[in-house]
């Protein structure tokens, strides 16, 4: 007892302490879940909820900020945006903006997520907010690149919020900062956003200037001209360039590209309005109306698109309070929980030590009781044999003869005592014997090759053990069979083929045959038959 008291204090003083080991393990493991954030590997919140609750009680702000932040991307990724903007605010809410060793990185994308957030949820103002709280520790953190994306992001909420003058201010602007800092790529894709916004005004030589730049330097297009995959609506946009320009052959030119290359429903509407436009300035109605209906057919397929979206959207934020609810009561739960995780540890700890205790002794005495039953087994196999063998002389030794069977009436009772709590049902049993070692030798024998007098010992042990009324018929006095009679039974019983028997037992098979027709006329008292019907009948018995 005194032992027992000291491991449990160990225990319970062990669970109230977490080692720097701990969380430099737990920091590895946050890090990789990280790691597979940033490969785009998929994880779920119950790969980062342990995480969270963890560096809640023993990290570093750093570490709290990560946690939060990959548990907010774990619910954005599951389309919770609601739960992923709280994930978010709370991760902020752990930085420590003085400390020396702040990640203004990690919270440059807390920020940069949150306005993505926010741009899906059409809350374009809010976007800008947090928009320029990511270019600002952006820029705190030395992280030049990330900090003009950000800067960058903004025109994204100017266009929706209809700012045309924001929209062309920033996108010049960013423009002119990539190319300052060495981002020539990134300094032509950003003048794109102000292509529509020029053509619309009909500052065409701005325009132009600002495509050519687009397309040589992007990285977008291919040597013939040819836009990426996926960015088909730029065509509409030179399209509707040309044919404000009135090079007309042209247009007609890219808004067909656009028609043929960009097949979702986006770019059908936009290649079959600009066409409509082209016919109209044509002055052809017919074509006109032609492609108008085709544009309003594409926006109708759009729209039902773009409404399914917007029921997921209404449909996370009616979940919303759900998840508050849920998150309050966890928080809950995981403070009462933590209370009683040290104390069930330790209890468990004491029971286990207790139970294998018991089991111990449990076993050895059941060891002890196999010993016993394998001893019985096996003196009644050896009794049985000789027996058997006897009976070949039987008028020489009747009177052994007659002591041998004795005992083995009384070992059979006392083993067939020993088998009352085992083997109870025909399954049980012959699941027991296609599962014992002797079995499955037999059957890795190709074609029945000759049994070894130990491996005969076996399968008698296993009838003995495993089907004690078959065993009890065929060695009864009355019928007076033989080893090799008895053998041939059993192995029939045990599943084996006539010439399989015959080659184990080294007999010929019209031996084997005869002695299945003796044995038919002698114990079962049938006149006819052969193998098969042997077979049958030794089958029934148990």
């Amino acid at each position: 007892m005194k032992h027992l008291l000291t491991i449990f204090v160990l225990l319970l003083a062990l669970t109230c302490c977490t080692t720097e080991a701990d969380r430099n393990r737990m920091r590895a493991a946050l890090d990789s879940i990280n790691g597979r954030n940033q490969s785009g590997q998929p994880f779920t919140v119950k790969d980062v909820q342990p995480y969270v609750e963890f560096f809640d009680e023993h990290g570093t702000p750093n570490d709290r900020l990560l946690a939060h932040y990959l548990l907010g991307l774990a619910y954005y990724d599951h389309g919770e945006a609601p739960m992923a903007l709280q994930c978010y605010q709370d991760a902020a809410d752990c930085a420590d903006t003085t400390a020396a060793d702040c990640n203004y990185a990690q919270l440059c994308r807390v920020f940069a997520q949150m306005a993505q957030v926010f741009y899906e949820q059409g809350l374009y103002r809010e976007q800008l907010v947090y928009q320029r709280l990511s270019s600002k520790y952006a820029w705190i953190g030395k992280d030049t690149l990330a900090a003009l994306m950000s800067y960058e992001q903004e025109s994204q909420a100017y266009r929706n919020l209809n700012m045309p003058d924001s929209l062309l201010y920033i996108c010049e602007h960013v423009s002119q900062l990539y190319r300052n800092y060495g981002y020539p790529h990134y300094a032509a894709i950003a003048l794109y956003s102000t292509l529509s916004t020029l053509i619309h005004r009909q500052e065409f030589g701005k325009a132009k200037q600002n495509m050519q730049i687009y397309e040589s330097e992007s990285g977008y297009f291919d040597s013939l001209g040819n836009i990426q995959k996926g960015r088909e609506i730029y065509y509409k946009i030179k399209g509707l360039y040309f044919l404000h320009t009135n090079v007309l052959d042209t247009a007609e030119y890219y808004f067909r590209k656009e028609l043929h290359d960009g097949k979702d429903y986006n770019n059908q509407n936009a290649a079959a309005t600009g066409l409509s436009e082209f016919y109209q300035h044509l002055n052809l109605p017919d074509s006109s109306a032609k492609y108008a209906l085709y544009a309003y057919t594409m926006l109708d397929s759009l729209y039902a698109q773009r409404t399914t979206k917007e029921v997921e959207r209404m449909q996370a934020m009616y979940d919303y309070t759900r998840h508050q609810k849920i998150a309050q009561q966890e928080k809950e739960r995981a403070s009462d929980e933590k209370s009683k995780r040290q104390f069930t540890i330790a209890l468990l700890v004491l029971i286990v030590i207790v139970a294998s205790r018991i089991i111990y002794t449990m076993y050895e005495e059941k060891k002890k009781k196999q010993a016993q039953y394998l001893q019985n087994l096996e003196e009644l196999e050896q009794t049985q044999t000789e027996v058997l063998q006897l009976r070949v002389h039987a008028e020489e030794y009747e009177e052994l003869i007659a002591k041998k069977e004795s005992l083995l009436k009384e070992q059979s009772l006392k083993l067939q005592e020993q088998q009352k709590k085992s083997l109870q049902d025909h399954a049980a049993k012959e699941k027991h014997i296609k599962e014992s070692a002797i079995y499955q030798c037999l059957q890795k024998k190709q074609f029945g090759q000759k049994l070894t007098v130990q491996e005969l010992q076996d399968c008698r042990k296993l009838v003995l053990e495993a089907l004690p009324e078959f065993n009890n018929l065929l060695i009864s006095k009355q019928y007076k069979i033989s080893v090799k009679d008895f053998n041939v039974c059993m192995l029939f019983r045990l599943g084996f083929k006539s010439k399989e028997v015959s080659n184990m037992l080294d007999i010929t098979q019209g031996r084997v045959s005869q002695i299945c027709s003796k044995l038919l006329h002698d114990v079962f008292k049938k006149d006819k038959g052969g193998v098969a019907e042997l077979t049958e009948i030794l089958y029934e018995l148990y």
